[in-house]
């Protein structure tokens, strides 16, 4: 399952989160607003306290909503 490192007040975090909606992708959501628990993890993954932060099953990290490269993991 891909996991989407975000918050509620990131504009970014919802476009990322839209638009794997508009693509009928599943995604569990992280919110690192909600614990430091998740907030150490979004770090433990990314390197980075910059959100959103897409971690793949494959284990690939995107930072950002950096689509070219989300389509590229995805093949879409």
């Amino acid at each position: 399952m891909i996991k989407v490192f975000s918050s509620d007040s990131c504009g970014w975090c919802t476009k990322l989160k839209a638009y794997f909606d508009s693509k009928r992708i599943e995604y569990d959501v992280i919110d690192v607003s909600e614990s430091r628990e998740n907030y150490d993890r979004l770090i433990e993954v990314s390197g980075q306290t910059g959100i959103p932060v897409t971690l793949f099953d494959s284990g690939e990290v995107v930072v950002g909503f950096d689509k070219a490269r989300i389509d590229g993991i995805l093949n879409i």
